[in-house]
């Protein structure tokens, strides 16, 4: 009796550990966390919130202005930027009038010098050849020493004259000097032109950012600050989230990673047992994250079982952040 009764001890201890062993190696079902595209709404100018037109649970659009901040200022930089731009431009046609009238003053002086230099030239060859021919007859005594000195002093007149067209000549290019001198003033107001442009539209663009908007179509989340409030740059206002993209992230351990590929179409079911989504796996982590199961001596594993991450992509509105999901079929 003792035998049999050991016997059927030890068929139960068989059929026990079959049991299980076939539990054990059951595949486990694993809960993934679901979310969504979600980005703060930030101010790119500090200053004062004077109208916020949402509030949480509301739908935007894109591009939909959803507050407003205090401009008066920037309106005052705007006007003193314009005023700017028309002083410079009245300085520009100024100095664009005094360039042409002193070019053509300029050069009507250097084309008056040029000619009365070549006057004076002439002037001089002619009296320098009378008092080269004179020179010789008085010294042969053909002509009085009288009539000699009258060409010598002709001759050291048109000398004099000549050296005074010369200078006439340099002094009018000088002029011209002063041109390009007049002409480099243009193309420095120019370019103080350009940099005034290039604060207004600096103003202008934060005139601009003043008119908050959403950045895409979804719905607000949280709402950060009220009407009123004094904000500075890259404060957050809202929250929007992005209904239409959004996902579910599961942890798979290392011995089921082999099931999963990306571009798999999968079903999901949610906690409550009702919520059924659709999605397709578009991305398995190529770096573990942590161990779904650590060793134990008592379940005798030799190593710690890795997980890792598997994103379904589902874009369904039906999915919220931080809903659990599973995957259709197995077992909870």
């Amino acid at each position: 009796m003792k035998r049999i009764f050991a016997v059927a001890i030890v068929l139960w201890l068989i059929v026990l550990n079959f049991g299980c062993g076939r539990q054990n190696s059951e595949r486990r079902v694993e809960w993934g966390r679901a979310d969504a595209k979600e980005i703060d709404v930030n101010s790119k100018i500090a200053g004062r919130v004077v109208e916020l037109f949402v509030k949480e649970g509301d739908e935007v659009k894109a591009g939909q202005v959803i507050a407003r901040i205090d401009k008066r200022d920037l309106e005052t930089k705007k006007r003193q930027c314009e005023a700017n731009i028309e002083a410079i431009r009245s300085q520009q046609r100024q100095s664009a009038a005094v360039t042409v009238m002193q070019s053509g003053t300029a050069q009507s002086a250097l084309a008056a010098a040029r000619s009365a230099q070549d006057r004076a030239g002439a002037d001089l060859s002619q009296a320098e050849a009378d008092y080269q021919r004179y020179a010789e007859l008085v010294a042969s005594g053909a002509v009085s020493r009288q009539t000699y000195e009258q060409f010598r002093t002709k001759y050291e007149v048109a000398q004099a004259a000549y050296q005074q067209a010369v200078a006439s000549v340099r002094q009018a290019q000088a002029g011209l000097g002063q041109t390009a001198a007049d002409e480099a003033n243009e193309a420095v107001m120019a370019g103080k032109l350009q940099q005034a442009q290039a604060a207004l539209q600096e103003v202008e663009v934060s005139l601009d950012e003043t008119e908050i908007r959403a950045p895409f179509d979804g719905v607000v989340t949280e709402k950060y600050v009220e009407e009123g409030s004094m904000i500075s740059t890259g404060t957050p206002l809202i929250a929007v989230q992005d209904t239409s993209d959004n996902w579910v992230d599961l942890k798979v351990p290392e011995t089921q990673l082999s099931d999963y590929f990306v571009g798999q179409d999968v079903s999901l079911i949610a906690r409550d047992g009702k919520t059924k989504v659709a999605g397709t796996i578009t991305d398995i982590s190529k770096k573990a994250e942590f161990a779904t199961q650590r060793a134990t001596s008592e379940r005798g594993d030799a190593s710690d079982i890795i997980s890792f991450n598997v994103k379904i992509q589902v874009n369904d509105p039906a999915l919220r952040p931080g809903m659990r999901f599973r995957l259709a079929g197995g077992e909870k």
